[in-house]
């Protein structure tokens, strides 16, 4: 009998640790995104001034086990990096224009103005 009260309070101890070292299912890889450039902020055809900085950081709350990394051209022969989070098949494309991101839903994603300390 301690025999096995002693397996049962090892097994406890392992998934214990298990689920605070983040191995269980939704954990994975925090992604930010620093000093992405808004470019024009306009409403209703007119400059928006006042702003704190033309510059955001994304953080992507999403449970990316692997980030795939794509280097191609897209029609205007411009470089286009290209980000794959698996395993949901989110995408990231960063290129001259700015940063098209999809397969992301709403709540995912968290912006924040840069800070300026982008390491």
């Amino acid at each position: 009998m301690k025999r096995v009260n002693s397996i049962i309070l090892l097994i406890l101890l392992v998934a214990g640790l298990v689920a605070i070292a983040g191995c269980g299912p939704g954990a994975g890889a925090k992604v930010n995104l620093q000093g992405v450039s808004l470019g024009r902020v306009d409403m209703e055809g007119k400059p928006i001034s006042g702003l704190p900085s033309d510059k955001i950081d994304l953080l992507l709350d999403v449970s990316a086990q692997e980030i795939r990394v794509n280097l191609s051209t897209d029609n205007s022969s411009s470089d286009v990096t290209i980000l794959t989070l698996l395993p949901s098949g989110a995408t990231i494309e960063i290129r001259d224009g700015g940063v098209v991101m999809k397969g992301f839903k709403p709540e995912q994603v968290k912006p924040q103005w840069a800070t300026g300390n982008a390491q």
